[in-house]
């Protein structure tokens, strides 16, 4: 295993060394593990792949000042800014966090200075380009004390392969950033990544993840509240068929007083698919006045669908309000037959019940243009 030959500093160049050694050391996850017992990864093997160069497009008008552009650039341009950061937010300790540490070939620097007002929504696509094909992809997103930006990424893979993803969320004091991440990815396709975000003093972040397919997906997915103030809202909408599988592993880390979290995830899930969310609610001691909140919904469109919803709380102070909800049914048939019984048929009438069942989340986004975006992408899934 080993990244594209570039020229780099002594202090990644020892990252990407000691990440190997990591990787070395660590089993493929199998069902024993808790974080993985619901995705059986057996047969699967990740050097098998061949690593091949990010194929990355960036889109969007960065404003004076603000840097938005590939990683693998940015290293003789912003050598300090990664060294600071990068790999600060995520560690290397787990199989396939350290595999992209020391895999990564290119992806995404969005670093906007103190008080910047970033408009239009940035974007990155990432595009599997063949079959039996691995690519690691890294992003590292920094926002300075009262920056506001709208940063959104896509991974596409019209091939079976493999895409390693890890991400790197730095909100400074006062700061404000909508992220969306969507997957679609091809049904024999894998996608395994750690997303984590650190928000400081009265910061705000407004996450939104899409899944739209795959043989195996797994996302962790972590936010750390790490000063009074800070706020975390999470929006999770996944939509899945015949023999696809998703596991959302989420994580609400309540580390300073008068913080507040919103999870809120839906799937909807066809055929034989399957679902797994086990979403953590952490509040550590002193972290008084906590206030946090998770659902999960699952609508099964099949008696051979699957899906499992496992809420947890972690709380180490007194003070705090946390609570949590999660179901797992099926299309309501008096919804069904009344549509029906107007003419519609079965089909369309299905799609519009899934439709509906989703429009809560589509509600929750902010940005209007990616709100249209995520609602276009998910009419095209059930089409």
């Amino acid at each position: 295993m080993s990244p594209t030959a570039v020229s780099e500093p002594a202090w990644l160049a020892g990252r990407r060394r000691a990440a190997r050694d990591t990787y070395a050391a660590l089993p493929v996850p199998s069902n024993r593990e808790e974080a993985w017992r619901y995705t059986n990864l057996r047969g699967f093997d990740p050097d098998a792949f061949a690593i091949e160069p990010l194929a990355l497009t960036l889109a969007g008008d960065a404003p004076h000042g603000v840097t938005f552009t590939g990683l693998a650039a940015s290293i003789e341009t912003h050598g300090d800014l990664l060294e600071r950061h990068l790999g600060s937010v995520v560690s290397d300790d787990e199989k396939f966090a350290s595999a992209n540490q020391a895999n990564w070939t290119d992806g995404v620097l969005l670093h906007v200075p103190a008080g910047v007002e970033v408009e239009a929504p940035l974007r990155a696509q990432v595009e599997l380009s063949g079959e039996g094909v691995a690519q690691h992809y890294r992003a590292l997103i920094v926002l300075e004390r009262g920056a506001r930006a709208t940063f959104t990424e896509e991974f596409l893979t019209g091939f079976p392969g493999y895409l390693n993803v890890v991400v790197e969320l730095v909100i400074g004091e006062g700061a404000r950033l909508e992220y969306v991440t969507v997957q679609r990815n091809h049904r024999e396709a894998r996608q395994f990544g750690t997303h984590r975000a650190v928000v400081e003093r009265d910061a705000e972040l407004d996450w939104v993840a899409i899944g739209l397919g795959g043989a195996r997906a797994k996302s962790r997915m972590e936010s750390k509240l790490a000063g009074p103030g800070s706020t975390v809202k999470v929006t999770g909408a996944y939509l899945l068929g015949d023999g696809e599988h998703a596991d959302y592993d989420t994580t609400q880390e309540h580390a300073a007083p008068n913080t507040t979290s919103d999870l809120f995830f839906k799937g909807v899930l066809d055929d034989s698919a399957r679902a797994v969310w086990r979403g953590v609610i952490r509040v550590d001691r002193g972290a008084q006045r906590t206030d946090a909140y998770q659902e999960n919904r699952n609508l099964l469109l099949s008696a051979k669908a699957h899906a499992d919803s496992i809420p947890g709380l972690e709380i180490e102070a007194n003070d705090v309000r946390c609570t949590h909800g999660a179901t797992v049914g099926q299309i309501d048939k008096q919804q069904l037959f009344y549509l029906m019984s107007r003419g519609m048929p079965r089909e369309q009438a299905e799609q519009l019940i899934v439709r509906g069942f989703f429009q809560p989340v589509l509600d929750r986004i902010g940005s209007e243009e990616v709100r249209e975006t995520l609602s276009a992408a998910l009419d095209a899934r059930l089409a």
